[in-house]
Formats: C-alpha cells, structure tokens, sequence
C-alpha cells in the first residue's frame, strides 16, 4: 500500500486519478466486482497510466513488458493484484464495518477506511436536498469517479450550511442530475424516474443493482430527463450510493414527499 505521492504526481498536481468507496459490511466487500469493472472501464475511457511497480505485479510471470501497461493482460493482471491487496488489507486490518476506499494514481494506489456517515436516525429522519449552485456543462469526466472531486465537496458543504444534507446538481438546462455522492430516483403513481445514464453523471454501482431489481421484479422504471420545476409532481424520492445504499428523501428545497412507499419497500426487500 502506498501511503505518499511524490509532488510531481498528478495526483497532487492536478487532481489527476480514480477511486472507488466499497462497503465493508461484517468483514466482507460489498459488490466489488461492480467497483473495480467500473474503475477499469474508467481507466480505458481516460487512457489512464497506472504505475505500479513491476515486481509487484510480477510481469515476468505473465510474459508482459514493463513498457506495456496500457495492454489487457496487464489491466487484468492489475485488477487481480488489487483485489488481492484489498482483500489482505480487510483481514490484516480486521476491518469489519467500514467504507474502504481504493485510489489509483500515476505513482500507484492507496487503501484508506473510514467510519461510515450513516446510522440508523439517519435512515429514520430521510435526508433533505436543496440545489447546487453549480451548473455542469456536458464533459465526460462526469461520468468517471475522479479524484479532482471539489465540485462535490463544495455543493455538500454549501447544502450542510444551509441546514441540508446533500445538493442536487442541474445542468445549464435545469434538468435534474444526481447529488453530490449519489444517484436519485423519484416515484409518481407506479412508475420510478431518474436521471438518463448517458447525461454527465456518475452512474453508481447501488443505481445498477436498483435498476436490475427494477428489470427483474417488473417495476416500470424509467431513465428520463427530469427538469426542475416537475419536482413539485412527484410522490416519493430516494437517492443511492455504495455506503448508504438506499435514502429517502423527504424535502427538496421546501417541496415536500411522502415517507413511505410500496415500491421503494418492495425494492429493499429484493436488496437484502
């Protein structure tokens, strides 16, 4: 585990990497799979260079060039070295109920745990939304979970000040994209919304499982464009992420929703 970066790093210059926050739940990771198909695509996508040391990896055994790294059997290579890591860190540590996070980098990666923010009243209260005062234009960095995350942090913190607990994003046109650190879903009638997948937002990997739920237990569930002025038209909402799973949310921005619902319910029985 690399605890330190050098300062010509991108990752110290310019916020240049990827993570993923993976759940540790009674000692076990949660979805890993998810997490780390997604860091790879996202390594792909970016062109990434990944620099961790050959001898780590043991290229020679695997018939790859040092020079190589941006060939498959190297990712492949990499992907199981980090799984291992992760795995030995979860039982050297004795980490039972964390989130753990992966970082990846040009110098190489990082394994760091912290508490996880949610407990019981949080579930019990929902969470209150207002709007970032950030617009995001379309790039496609949105759709990656990069380490240059000060967007988020900046639209979590102005909605903590204000006496919310997260802010939603909107893009130049008003329509509604995700939350700082989670994917939204409204309900009206028998029918669930949320944002299209190929708008600039990070599709998270709780998102997949709900929409996979939603598939095979035939909830009509529909990737849309949501605008800002149908939130008033909604019955429910609740937002997702790895660590939380799934949130009600009972207010955005003085618009108000219902604490209950049959399909958010059916959805969390199919979930554990």
């Amino acid at each position: 585990m690399k605890n330190s970066t050098s300062f010509n790093s991108t990752l110290n210059k310019f916020g240049i990497g990827l993570f993923e926050t993976i759940k540790v739940k009674n000692g076990e990771v949660k979805d890993l799979d998810l997490h780390m198909d997604r860091m790879f695509k996202s390594i792909s996508e970016l062109d990434l260079s990944i620099n961790i040391r050959c001898e780590d990896i043991d290229l020679e055994n695997e018939n790859i060039k040092s020079e190589d790294r941006s060939s498959l059997q190297y990712l492949i290579c990499m992907r199981s070295f980090l799984e291992q890591k992760i795995l030995e860190y979860i039982k050297q540590e004795q980490i039972v109920n964390k989130a753990l996070r992966l970082t990846i980098f040009d110098d190489g990666y990082n394994i760091s745990v912290r508490d996880i923010p949610y407990d019981e009243s949080s579930y019990k209260r929902g969470f209150r939304l207002n709007i970032s005062p950030i617009k995001r234009g379309d790039s496609i960095i949105y759709r990656h979970k990069t380490t240059n995350y000060f967007e988020s942090i900046y639209t979590k913190n102005y909605a903590n000040k204000k006496g919310f607990d997260d802010g939603i994003f909107l893009d130049l046109n008003g329509m509604v994209l995700e939350c700082s650190m989670s994917n939204i879903f409204f309900i009206r009638g028998n029918t669930i919304y949320t944002p299209k997948s190929d708008l600039p937002i990070l599709n998270g990997t709780m998102k997949q499982k709900v929409l996979n739920i939603c598939n095979d237990t035939s909830i009509d569930l529909r990737e849309d464009v949501i605008k800002l002025e149908e939130l008033d038209k909604f019955d429910f909402v609740f937002i997702t992420n790895s660590l939380m799973e799934l949130m009600r949310v009972t207010e955005i921005d003085g618009i108000f929703y219902n604490r209950k619902n049959y399909l958010f319910d059916k959805i969390l029985d199919c979930l554990y």
